[in-house]
């Protein structure tokens, strides 16, 4: 719906208020326009959402399409991030595997109707998409919160006018590393008339309410790296977990700067107690991880006995080398800027390279004793392209330790 529509229909309202006075109260009662929504219903309630139609209509259209068919019928939320979004619509999730939920889509892919107007506020519903703008299909996900980064870069088809408490419960259940609740959320999606505020809330923009994601999200423990201190269960002698009355399962933390979790997630998608545990490791204290000294937001791993802390083992995080994984190869040497000297020691880097071979991340481990040269080994990393480390047969992201050898620039 456009800012203008909303406008000409107070209007309206004004004038039949001045033309029929006794029949003020009904008029007021009937004020809110009619339009068709989708009910998405699960065991935990249901979520109302409206179409915009002006701003996304192929995607409205099609959504409608497929819930008209009944696409949607038995599909799940298969991704659900507290303080995010929760995803669904993906026909892969009907089944009991797991492995795929997330990579299914439908008949059609729609080219994208990215909004200047319209924002991520909460309850606005945006199309999923792989990195091709126009790959959107039928994976939906609902904001949970504003979320200006994605503005303008995820097409918004709608607004959810209630049930967003709903979704936020489904957010906070229990969920695998791959973030799919371990408990199935099956959804059936209707279309019905029904009554739609005459305001839109994402015509709104606000400021970020992320907590887990986007830039502020919790940096993952790196064990190899010298600028890192690693978090520690704060415990006093004798006293009690809560979680004694269950044997011991593999957790994945998510911890503040002042040391509260702020998400756990289970690496086992069949934990018993999953609901008890997460409760009692909720309530859980740490001294938080430090990086150059500062306390950090991060992210490791631990059981459900306070034993075993380890690196991250969400899906994408850089692992560490080891027996099993072919590390990288460089393929750029790394140029000594001109009239520049090889300093007298080597600097050391820690990398993260990405499953493609891409720097993703580059940070000085050792310094040589000169800044300027330390940020040229930095700079020049940056633009490097490795040989993807390989786990198997498939690329996988990894930290690698790099020792820069200064190349002097030849003579012309």
């Amino acid at each position: 719906m456009k800012p203008g529509r909303a406008v000409a229909m107070l209007l309206a309202g004004g004038v039949l208020a001045l033309l029929a006075v006794p029949c003020a109260s009904a008029a007021r009662r009937d004020a809110a326009p009619r339009e068709e929504v989708a009910v998405i219903s699960t065991q935990y309630g249901e979520i109302v959402f409206r179409f915009f139609l002006d701003e996304a209509p192929d995607h409205a259209a099609y959504v409608k399409e497929l819930i008209q068919r009944g696409f949607y019928d038995g599909t799940t939320f298969h991704r659900v991030i507290p303080h995010f979004v929760v995803q669904g619509g993906d026909p892969n999730s009907r089944d009991a595997d797991r492995s795929n939920d997330g990579d299914g889509e439908a008949e059609r892919r729609l080219k994208a109707e990215f909004s200047e107007t319209l924002h991520y506020r909460p309850g606005t519903v945006g199309m999923a998409r792989e990195a091709d703008p126009d790959s959107g299909s039928c994976q939906f996900f609902i904001a949970l919160e504003n979320i200006p980064r994605l503005d303008g870069k995820y097409t918004i088809f709608g607004e959810a006018i209630s049930g967003l408490e709903v979704a936020r419960k489904i957010a906070g259940l229990p969920r695998d590393l791959k973030d799919n609740p371990l408990e199935r959320v099956d959804m059936t999606v209707t279309l019905r008339p029904g009554k739609v505020p005459g305001v839109i809330d994402s015509l709104r923009q606000e400021e970020a309410g992320e907590v887990l994601t986007g830039p502020g999200k919790p940096r993952p423990w790196d064990p190899g790296s010298v600028r890192w201190i690693a978090p520690a269960l704060v415990r006093q002698e004798g006293q009690p977990l809560g979680t004694e009355l269950w044997p011991a399962v593999p957790l994945d933390f998510s911890v503040g700067d002042d040391g509260s979790v702020l998400d756990v997630r289970f690496a086992r998608p069949d934990t018993r107690h999953a609901a008890e545990i997460r409760a009692a490791v909720g309530s859980w204290w740490f001294t938080p991880a430090r990086y150059d000294g500062r306390p950090v937001k991060s992210r490791f791993s631990m059981d459900s006995r306070g034993g075993a802390p380890g690196p991250s083992a969400v899906p994408g995080t850089p692992l560490q080398p080891a027996e099993g994984i072919v590390p990288p190869a460089t393929a750029v040497p790394v140029v000594l800027p001109p009239g520049a000297k090889p300093p007298p020691k080597e600097p050391l880097l820690r990398l993260v390279v990405d499953e493609a071979g891409r720097v993703a991340d580059a940070t000085l481990e050792i310094s040589c004793g000169d800044p300027a040269l330390d940020e040229a080994a930095l700079s020049a990393t940056r633009r490097m392209v490795f040989v993807p480390a390989l786990s198997g047969k498939d690329p996988v992201p990894v930290y690698l330790n790099l020792p820069v050898k200064f190349v002097e620039t030849p003579s012309p």
